[in-house]
């Protein structure tokens, strides 16, 4: 299984989604299931099933993140970005979710952008992002 991970990276940023027609496309390549893949794309937070936004933001909901301010740094962030929890902007240049547990709980409420980590979420960091993203 070496090298799927990347490829489903690479089909991500490609078609901004891993669709079943790709994790098909997938598990020929590698020589495994349409069912394997598809647990590897549901697995990961970075991974979707429908089209995101040219960047996305993720902010973790995982308990450490929840006890740190996670709720309020979301409708913060709704209100900020100007979309909604699993949305992409209408111009589908920005998309924004909650995420299972990204792994950066030293740093909660952490949050991404582009799959990578930016920090913990504060509403100095989200005011600098908008007004970086749009």
């Amino acid at each position: 299984m070496m090298g799927l991970l990347e490829a489903m990276r690479q089909v991500q940023e490609w078609h901004r989604c891993v669709t079943l027609e790709d994790e098909a496309f997938l598990a020929g390549l590698f020589k495994t299931t349409a069912a394997h893949v598809h647990e590897v794309a549901t697995f990961y937070p970075a991974f979707t099933a429908k089209p995101v936004g040219r960047h996305r933001v993720g902010l973790c909901r995982g308990l450490s993140c929840q006890l740190k301010g996670a709720p309020r740094m979301a409708a913060y962030a709704e209100k900020k970005l100007g979309v909604r929890d699993g949305q992409t902007s209408a111009d589908g240049r920005l998309s924004f979710e909650t995420m299972e547990c990204l792994g950066a709980c030293d740093c909660a409420p952490a949050l991404t952008v582009d799959d990578e980590l930016q920090g913990a979420a504060t509403e100095a960091l989200l005011d600098k992002l908008a007004a970086e993203l749009k």
